[in-house]
């Protein structure tokens, strides 16, 4: 007899059970159990319950298991194109927006085949094959990544100590899946797919309801970015962490650094030109957070003046308004990323005199007093002169309503990665940017690690809310991220992630980080330069950054 408490209550059960077994002996009231959770440790529904456990049901609503339901889909979509093309390799490639973008090497995805893997996927979803997870040395495992084209994987665990690999198994079809998945592939039951240019895109759901997917707009200048990133990354070979350990290991790094800076600082000469022929007076940079916004601003301004025009730098965040009129979330707390907190009435009066010629000054806010100060900093845009505005608020229009929106150059920056686990693990670009802003907090604003991830949830809907729809507005997107960074960032991270215990509200999701570091050879930042974006995170900028 085995005794556990489930959902708070005591169950006795006869014989080995799975979590599985023990959720089809509860009421759930129609909601789905897809993990649980013992001790505060996730844990499959494959497993087999102990004696004395206490057993919690993890449900949509949970955050862990919104992963593991977009994992679990991401493992039958790979399925669903072996099965349709054998012996093709089926990748994924990114995510835009709230859906999954696939590609066949070597082939386009038309009208016709996409039908095919849509049958595929359905057929897999209704067998509610159980997804084994089996375990094998490093020499078995290298032998079936090998025969099933995934040395990237294999290369990926020659950089990792572990003596075991755990490969997942849907039927005779292989993968390594870096996470928790679900029991079987009847649970995945809300979806969409559809064609997209040379691939296939899936949708899953996001909300805390599983019955609804979302089949949002995909941005042309997004996926472009995204896409072309990606490219660049491929195009190099450095697309998967294995390969970037191999340069870290063969002492080949520097040369990656300096190429990769160069590459970028291209970019940024290129909108520079863009800019300059525009004869905007107006530049408006916008991103979300850590994305590399005041670096960037910085860097552009440095190439406009090589081009013979005079920027003027301002930070968007010195026009807050005072935080006595400060607006409140719903939890009566400050809330400082939505439009409303900035000044409305007094950044688009001294836009207003700029773009007449007169002298205006600009305000210093003081964030530990929440009040403006004005300290005689004055500005005027002369010939060849312009005003670079920079802040989360800068594509939306409620911004600036007393000027013309085609007066103004737009720039949309963020951290988009462009090195994945292997060709089916991707690295969210959210987790890239939480990073980048933890490690920034601990060493130049002395926030505690714990608090930035417990603030990252109201950022992130912050962002859905206010930054992302503006997005598409941008004339140019640029992507901030670098191939090399995780390497240089891990050992800075990962030391204060470990400072959060597993039983606080965040440890779960410092393991999850901690999970995604390790994978990274770390190395030391000496080779990067000063001028570099990640100095905004890593300390030691030349740059301007607050």
């Amino acid at each position: 007899m085995i005794k556990v408490k489930v959902n708070g209550k005591d169950l006795e059960l006869t014989g080995k059970n799975s979590y599985y077994d023990i959720s089809k002996l509860i009421e759930n009231n129609d909601k789905i159990p897809y993990l649980a959770k013992i001790n505060n440790d996730i844990k499959e529904l494959r497993r087999i319950a102990k004696s004395g456990e206490n057993i919690e049901f993890l449900y949509f609503d949970n955050s862990m298991v919104k992963l593991a339901y977009a994992r679990t889909a991401i493992l039958i979509m790979l399925k669903a194109i072996h099965d349709v093309y054998e012996g093709a390799v089926g990748a994924l490639k990114f995510k835009v927006q709230d859906s999954y973008y696939f590609e066949i090497q070597g082939v386009t995805i038309d009208d016709k085949i996409a039908e095919y893997i849509i049958e595929a996927y359905d057929k897999i979803v209704k067998s509610e094959t159980v997804i084994e997870k089996l375990e094998f040395s490093k020499a078995e495992a290298s032998k079936i990544l090998k025969e099933n084209q995934m040395e990237d994987v294999d290369l990926l665990f020659r950089y990792i100590y572990k003596p075991t690999i755990k490969l997942r198994y849907i039927g005779n079809y292989v993968r390594y899946i870096n996470g928790e998945l679900l029991y079987h592939t009847g649970m995945i039951k809300y979806y969409k797919i559809k064609k997209y240019r040379k691939g296939i895109l899936l949708y899953v759901p996001t909300t805390d309801d599983e019955k609804i997917v979302k089949e949002s707009v995909i941005g042309d200048k997004e996926f472009d970015t995204l896409n072309a990133s990606t490219k660049w990354a491929r195009k190099l070979n450095i697309n998967t962490i294995g390969v970037l350990n191999n340069h870290i290991a063969h002492e080949t790094f520097d040369d990656l650094v300096i190429m990769t800076e160069s590459y970028q600082d291209k970019q940024i000469g290129d909108i520079a030109e863009a800019v300059k022929n525009s004869k905007k007076k107006l530049i408006f940079i916008a991103g979300p957070t850590s994305s590399g916004k005041t670096s960037f601003a910085n860097r552009l301004a440095y190439h406009l003046r090589a081009i013979d025009i005079k920027p003027h730098l301002v930070a968007c965040d010195n026009f807050f308004k005072e935080r006595v009129e400060s607006p409140r979330d719903e939890n009566g707390q400050y809330n400082f990323e939505i439009v409303e907190a900035m000044d409305i009435e007094l950044l688009n009066f001294t836009i207003q005199q700029l773009l007449k010629g007169e002298e205006a000054e600009i305000p210093k806010f003081n964030f530990e007093e929440g009040i403006k100060e004005f300290k005689g900093h004055k500005i005027k845009l002369g010939e060849n002169e312009m005003l670079i505005l920079e802040g989360i608020h800068c594509l939306n229009p409620a911004l600036v309503p007393s000027v013309d929106q085609n007066d103004i150059f737009k720039i949309y920056v963020s951290a988009l990665t462009e090195v994945s686990i292997d060709n089916a693990n991707r690295i969210s670009t959210s987790d890239l940017r939480l990073i980048r802003r933890l490690i920034r907090d601990i060493h130049l604003r002395k926030i505690d690690p714990k608090d930035t991830l417990l603030r990252w949830h109201s950022v992130r809907n912050g962002e859905e809310k206010s930054i992302f729809p503006y997005q598409e507005r941008a004339d140019i997107f640029f992507n901030s991220a670098l191939i090399y960074e995780f390497s240089v960032i891990k050992d800075k991270a990962i030391a204060k992630l470990f400072t959060i215990a597993d039983d606080e509200e965040v440890g779960m999701t410092a393991r999850r980080l901690i999970k995604i570091l390790n994978f990274f050879l770390g190395v030391d930042s000496i080779a990067i330069p000063a001028h570099s974006i990640i100095r905004e995170f890593l300390g030691n900028s030349i740059l301007e950054v607050f």
